[in-house]
């Protein structure tokens, strides 16, 4: 039912339902995963369909290749140059980060990268920098493993701060879709 309230809407416009939001697209690339194939590619997919600047289209890459290459093209250097390519990879993500409108995380399993790139949208509005919106997404059967410091931010101190479980993609499309066009 909300799926197709969800393209009843979106059907509707004649421009596109996210454009003019500039998101931070934050998942797990080298720690737990716990998601199906290709699930961030068909996230990136559908935000880019529906007119969203994925700032960081190469986390939702299939492959290591794939994602090197996408590196290249968010951020204009290749990973293999350099004798310290985590330092520039920092840099890039915070800068991203920062020219963001809005940051969407999943936090289905644990990420040092992801929460450091929420707590960098959360420091920003904390210090009246900038107020990025942020949607943390987990799957419904994942939220009792959740970090404590992930769950405390849902609270009246950080308005900008949404946590949504979901069941599938389609669940997740309607979540972004209320998420990106609401805020």
């Amino acid at each position: 039912m909300l799926f197709c309230l969800h393209m009843t809407l979106l059907d509707s416009r004649s421009e596109k339902a996210f454009a003019g939001k500039d998101v931070y697209f934050s998942n797990s690339m080298q720690g737990v995963l716990n998601q199906e194939k290709d699930f961030g590619w068909n996230i990136i997919q559908y935000l880019l369909e529906n007119g969203a600047n994925v700032l960081d289209q190469h986390v939702g890459g299939r492959d290591q290749g794939e994602r090197d290459r996408l590196f290249f093209v968010d951020n204009g250097f290749e990973l293999d140059r350099g004798d310290r390519p985590w330092v520039a990879v920092e840099q890039a993500d915070v800068k991203l980060v920062d020219k963001a409108s809005h940051v969407i995380a999943f936090v289905d399993g644990a990420s040092h990268g992801v929460g450091s790139e929420i707590q960098r949208a959360i420091d920003l509005y904390e210090f009246e920098i900038d107020k990025k919106e942020i949607l943390c997404l987990i799957r419904e059967d994942y939220l009792k493993g959740l970090s404590w410091m992930i769950r405390g931010k849902a609270s009246p101190k950080y308005p900008n701060f949404h946590l949504e479980t979901y069941k599938d993609l389609e669940d997740v499309k309607v979540k972004i879709f209320n998420f990106l066009t609401m805020h």
